[in-house]
């Protein structure tokens, strides 16, 4: 290994140390070790985790005036785990508030679970802090859709589904009925509601959905219906002028130990 080599690996050391007691928690070391190679593989990981539905569901506010506020986890997911129908004392509608803060926007909005021996229910988002739009036109409205196992696909299914009539069925036919042998879109910005009969009924297509509040509709009106949405996040501001500048000066080190190292001098 290089003079230059053996003196970056102790800087990194260095750093790292350094960083540890500002973290919430301490570098693996695997990421402190393996630098770009093993970041890559531990962000993989976590994306591929399968997200699970939670043993109880949160009972949200069935008023459109007063939805239910979520905030973003750590990793800019606002996730949504109610259940929707006519059973019993259950609601019908499920309201819920988020606010995606500023240089972030919304990437996806993906149904996780889906649990019903109603084949579909329904989701319907708007902006703002409030559900104002027009429930019988969706007027108002950026974006809806059935979902279940018509419409919004699933991920992943509850016991009370069915039994699907071959491997690769996720989902059906809206019109027909008959399974899908491909399986469909589960996130609701690139499925959206189309009517086979009345275009005037099918969903708008959002634009970019960056930072503000918005509010989202989830309704069943026939059976029970278990539900996990995830509303991803993802970062949209340009570099700063200080992390520029910190890369000026890092590259200005760079040059100034490669001369140190090479006796030169160092200006």
């Amino acid at each position: 290994m290089s003079r230059y080599a053996v003196a970056c690996a102790r800087l990194t050391s260095r750093l790292v140390s350094r960083l540890k007691p500002r973290l919430a928690s301490p570098l693996p070391v695997s990421l402190a070790a393996g630098g770009r190679g093993a970041a890559a593989t531990a962000l993989a990981v976590i994306a591929l985790a399968p997200l699970q539905p939670a043993t109880a569901q949160v009972a949200y506010s069935d008023d459109p005036n007063a939805p239910t506020l979520v905030t973003a986890d750590s990793l800019g997911r606002y996730i949504f785990d109610g259940q929707v129908g006519n059973v019993g004392s259950q609601s019908q509608k499920d309201f819920i508030t988020i606010t995606v803060p500023s240089g972030m926007q919304i990437s996806s909005i993906n149904l996780d679970y889906y649990d019903a021996v109603d084949d579909r229910a329904f989701v319907s988002f708007q902006s703002g802090s409030q559900y104002t739009a027009n429930q019988a036109t969706g007027a108002g409205a950026l974006a809806y859709n059935h979902f279940g196992w018509r419409g919004l696909c699933a991920t992943t299914y509850g016991s009370l589904r069915p039994t699907a009539p071959s491997a690769n069925y996720n989902c059906t036919n809206g019109t027909t009925l008959d399974p899908l042998v491909t399986p469909a879109s589960t996130n609701l910005l690139s499925n959206l509601y189309v009517s086979a009969t009345n275009p005037s009924q099918n969903s708008p297509t959002p634009g970019v959905l960056g930072a503000g509040t918005y509010t989202f509709w989830i309704q069943q009106i026939s059976g029970d219906s278990r539900y996990t949405f995830t509303v991803q996040t993802s970062g949209t501001a340009a570099p700063g002028p200080l992390p520029l500048a910190g890369a000026a000066a890092a590259f200005g080190w760079s040059r100034r130990l490669r001369r140190r190292l090479n006796g030169q001098p160092l200006v």
